[in-house]
């Protein structure tokens, strides 16, 4: 039953189904969009946009005083909830975030905040909505969200620029090291935290020039949580990453990827598109598998477990199999195999190149799911 309390968050659901990226009509994700908004803030929200506007803009689709929607929009804004900027001209713009994905509403909470029992039951909550349908609405789109990135031993002389991780480290203008939302979120693996990789500018384009609009008064958070990192901190934070068995994913296309999360099967919605949600090509392999020469194994089995999408099996000779119709390229067998039996190699099948850049990728996204695509959207 619909209450009219319920009406606002109702209306902001559909504000966000509209994104291809979707989101599944549910109860849970009603109780998401509390923890977010107030009432107040839902129903301005629900006249809100994917990209920047002024605040007069959507104070007149909303139907209310510009003063009340000035107020309203800061508050969100300085929550991180919504992106608000002023321009150099002095236009206060405002847009939604995108559910999930760099800073996206999901992440957030789980950055900044110190862990609390209301975060977990917010963690609880996702993971409750990505099981009835929101883990798979976000891998439908006919396109892979992200793509993985080979692990950085990978051969040199055939990486890609746009898939070699401490390039797209070092093209960014800065790298910020911050704590994984989804284990933080999830719990339910011990596999490192403090991980995962921001890549400025880390947000949809278009991106706004000016200032952020925060008031610290109204923040919640602990920015400490996010660390501003040099490019040797990233990469050992990478070689971190990778010891621990960690997968190197970015997203789906070429210029500026905003992220390098660092994922495990156990609690990543990325990597769960491929194990759990059984997305289409949920995550996009890099241009590498792995393949073995079985003169130099020693068959001690170690690739087997390591591999994030068990795309190796041991065989009856003890020697692995690997399945390179579901091999990600990620080179983590590679990193656990003693005898080096085990190397990452050009593909022999062709692997498409990702989109040049976010609005190209949620362009393909929506036709591949047969939607019209929204004018406002990124």
């Amino acid at each position: 039953m619909i209450t009219s309390t319920d009406k606002p968050y109702r209306d902001l659901w559909r504000t966000y189904a509209s994104h291809p990226l979707g989101a599944p009509e549910s109860d849970t994700f009603i109780e998401i969009l509390k923890f977010y908004f107030e009432p107040e803030e839902a129903a301005l929200a629900a006249n809100m946009e994917f990209q920047p506007e002024p605040e007069e803009v959507i104070a007149a689709r909303a139907g209310i005083a510009l003063e009340e929607a000035s107020e309203l929009l800061t508050r969100m804004a300085s929550r991180l909830f919504i992106l608000g900027f002023r321009r150099p001209d002095g236009t206060r713009t405002f847009r939604l975030k995108i559910i999930a994905a760099g800073d996206g509403l999901f992440e957030i909470p789980f950055i900044v905040r110190d862990p609390s029992p209301d975060l977990e039951r917010l963690g609880d909550l996702w993971n409750q909505y990505l099981i009835e349908g929101m883990g798979a609405e976000f891998h439908g789109g006919g396109i892979a969200v992200a793509r993985t990135l080979p692990a950085i031993k990978a051969p040199k002389e055939n990486v890609l620029p746009f898939e070699d991780a401490v390039e797209l480290v070092k093209k960014a203008d800065s790298a910020v090291i911050i704590p994984c939302s989804c284990r933080t979120a999830f719990r339910t693996c011990d596999d490192p935290i403090r991980v995962c990789i921001g890549l400025p500018p880390s947000v949809p384009s278009p991106h706004e020039e000016g200032t952020p609009v925060i008031e610290p008064h109204h923040f919640v958070g602990n920015l400490a949580r996010i660390r501003p990192s040099s490019v040797d901190e990233v990469v050992e934070t990478l070689k971190l990453a990778a010891s621990a068995g960690l997968v190197h994913i970015t997203m789906n296309f070429q210029d500026a990827p905003w992220f390098i999360c660092n994922c495990c099967p156990h609690a990543c919605g990325l990597l769960r598109g491929v194990t759990v949600f059984k997305g289409p090509g949920a995550v996009a392999p890099s241009s590498f598998w792995s393949v073995l020469d079985p003169e130099l194994c020693n068959a001690c089995g170690s690739c087997e477990p390591r591999c994030p999408v068990d795309a190796i099996t041991m065989t009856d000779d003890g020697l692995p199999e690997i399945r390179h119709e579901l091999c990600l390229g990620c080179g983590q067998c590679t990193l656990v195999c003693a005898p080096n039996a085990l190397r990452l190699q050009k593909r022999e099948d062709s692997v498409a190149e990702p989109p040049p850049d976010d609005r190209q990728l949620f362009l393909t996204y929506a036709r591949g799911k047969d939607l019209p695509y929204p004018a406002h959207v990124h």
